[in-house]
């Protein structure tokens, strides 16, 4: 049951964008249909988890996490839309509980297996899109009001770039995670999903997906007694970016100044600066900043084109805007700081866990700087996350039940031999 419900999670997550294709949804009010759904499978992961007997089960999700949720939703108290906050939170607290449930249940290799069918399943319908309906699984000419997406290939996932991301998630699961397929069709999937990737032009994810997929293979050869070693490198690292980032500072400032550079995004970029320049701390409340019709701060802050975006493109920024500074820092712990260093401490992550989650988490946290799905409600990216968060402390569980397990087999062991030693003396214990 527990993967049962989980493939239908991912699957209402993977195929969201083209169940709300074409909508103009100002407000953001959601799918119902999806909504009632992610009702439905928390309800069954409840039973899955055979939560009425073994309610200790459904205690999963991370403390961190639980606090980042807790500031979410002490922003509701201030939040411009509170109706609309409180659903949006709603849900993103439903599909994060859930997900930590059923990866609990299901353990890293199932987990990683339901969704390496589901991703597949998604390229092949990629590709049936583009080459048997290629009016629905290309971008069109003025389609969305800009010409450059003419001929990128989407396929059934709405949008050239979340059809990149699922390409380049696609490509990290079945590169670091062998599983049962025979290696050629395995590396079969790898180079068809590199390809739809190219065909996409998502700058975003083949930058990203490159740098994880590198990060990936750093890891892949790391071992519990190096993390001495990995926090020097870090440090050492973090030093040289804040001496380049001090000599580009210049040339970075005029980017971000042209509005004509990242596609544009620096306009958007530029009105949630000033917004977030007026209310740093707390922001506008949690889902209160876009899609909120005509409550929106944006309308105050841009002008022309920027009024009629939908998110940010930047997942920081969109939390700054909402939760404020604290909030952004405290969700940036839950989600890369902690996470990372749990991983790092895991013994039972080592080898090709760590390269798949590593490259997971650096994909997904760097994907965030142009596209927004951080504490996103069931934005592919948020979903992601969650699941590479929890496959850590999934894999903290096995070990610690392969140790209790190998605990209680040795003292079996003892019990038995010292019976056996007491019948062979005579002893009135042997009985």
């Amino acid at each position: 049951m527990a993967s049962l419900c989980f493939f239908a999670l991912l699957t209402f997550t993977l195929l969201g964008p083209l169940m709300t294709f074409g909508r103009d949804d100002a407000e953001g009010s959601g799918s119902f249909i999806r909504q009632v759904g992610y009702v439905v499978i928390a309800g069954l992961a409840f039973l899955a988890a055979d939560g009425f007997r073994k309610p200790w089960r459904l205690t999963v999700v991370p403390v961190s996490i639980i606090v980042a949720l807790g500031w979410c939703w002490l922003s509701v108290t201030w939040a411009i839309a509170p109706d609309i906050a409180l659903r949006r939170l709603i849900l993103t607290t439903l599909i994060i509980w859930t997900v930590f449930v059923l990866v609990r249940q299901m353990g890293f290799d199932r987990t990683v297996g339901v969704i390496r069918l589901a991703l597949l399943l998604v390229l092949i319908g990629n590709f049936a899109a583009v080459y048997f309906w290629p009016d629905f699984g290309i971008h069109r000419a003025n389609e969305l009001g800009d010409n450059s997406l003419i001929d990128d290939w989407r396929g059934i996932m709405g949008h050239k770039n979340i059809a990149g991301m699922t390409s380049a998630l696609t490509v990290i699961f079945y590169l670091y995670y062998r599983g049962k397929l025979p290696q050629l069709v395995r590396f079969a999937i790898i180079g068809a999903a590199i390809y739809f990737l190219l065909m996409s032009s998502s700058r975003t994810s083949l930058g990203v997906g490159i740098a994880a997929i590198v990060f990936g293979f750093i890891l892949q050869r790391y071992k519990v007694r190096y993390r001495g070693i990995l926090l020097a490198l870090l440090m050492i690292v973090l030093m040289v970016g804040a001496m380049f980032i001090n000599v580009a500072i210049d040339p970075l400032r005029a980017s971000l100044n042209d509005p004509t550079a990242f596609t544009g995004r620096t306009q958007i970029w530029n009105a949630m600066i000033h917004y977030a320049r007026t209310r740093p701390f707390t922001g506008s409340g949690y889902g209160s900043f876009w899609n909120i019709g005509e409550r929106s701060p944006i309308y105050r802050y841009a002008i022309d084109w920027v009024m009629t975006v939908r998110q940010g493109h930047n997942g920081y920024l969109d939390l700054i805007v909402q939760i404020g500074l604290p909030g952004l820092a405290i969700v940036l712990v839950a989600t890369l700081i902690l996470p990372f260093a749990k991983l790092f401490n895991t013994r039972q992550a080592e080898g090709m866990p760590t390269a798949l989650i590593s490259a997971l988490l650096v994909f997904l946290i760097g994907h965030n700087g142009s596209e927004s799905s951080l504490f996103d409600r069931d934005t592919l990216g948020q979903v992601f996350l969650m699941i590479a968060i929890g496959l850590i402390w999934a894999l903290a569980a096995s070990r610690r039940g392969r140790r209790l397990k190998s605990s209680g087999a040795d003292l079996l062991a003892w019990a038995n031999r010292r019976g056996t030693e007491m019948r062979s003396q005579g002893e009135p214990g042997g009985r």
